[in-house]
């Protein structure tokens, strides 16, 4: 971690340490031959998750440690997967992304502890001590094996987090899903 000129505290480019140069990889093995933008540095390749799963119980984690850093979202690396399951127990990183921001577009905000174990799963309405902050979208393994960051889209990047908040996965049924038949 390091200080900007202006005095906030910001995290060197996950990938490499200088910037991170576009891989020119699609989000799902099934658009392989659709054109990767590879160009907009705001837009993350997001896996969208095919309606397979009939019904799920939500996640729920507890906040063990609070983060402050801001970082560039090029430096955030999703996985080519819609889903993970989380063991009760498991310790994770939650990043938030705001496409919408200004300058840096995402951050770490907390380490959680999952507390009831399952199915997570890009698109799921995320919710901070029952307020909603975002969608679920998807899975860096930057840091594996230690643990993995879960990456969710915000409206902004300042959380009101402390020890103790509750972080829950809920399954959303009013987000478009792939057909089976359209994806991987």
């Amino acid at each position: 971690m390091y200080m900007s000129s202006k005095g906030s505290k910001k995290a060197p480019c996950a990938c490499s340490g200088n910037d991170h140069e576009a891989k020119g990889e699609t989000a799902c093995g099934c658009m392989k031959d659709k054109p990767a933008t590879g160009v907009d540095d705001k837009i993350l390749q997001v896996v969208k998750a095919p309606g397979i799963y009939r019904d799920r119980r939500p996640v729920r984690g507890e906040v063990v440690t609070v983060i402050d850093v801001t970082f560039s979202s090029s430096g955030i690396d999703l996985v080519e997967s819609w889903s993970r399951a989380v063991s009760r127990g498991e310790i994770h990183e939650i990043m938030v992304w705001n496409p919408l921001g200004e300058g840096d577009d995402a951050a770490a905000v907390a380490f959680i502890e999952i507390t009831q174990g399952g199915n997570i799963v890009n698109g799921d309405e995320v919710k901070v001590d029952g307020e909603a902050i975002g969608n679920l979208v998807g899975f860096d393994y930057n840091h594996m094996p230690n643990h993995m960051n879960v990456v969710v889209e915000t409206r902004s990047l300042a959380l009101p987090l402390k020890l103790g908040s509750v972080f829950e996965f809920t399954p959303n049924p009013m987000l478009p899903f792939l057909d089976e038949k359209d994806c991987c």
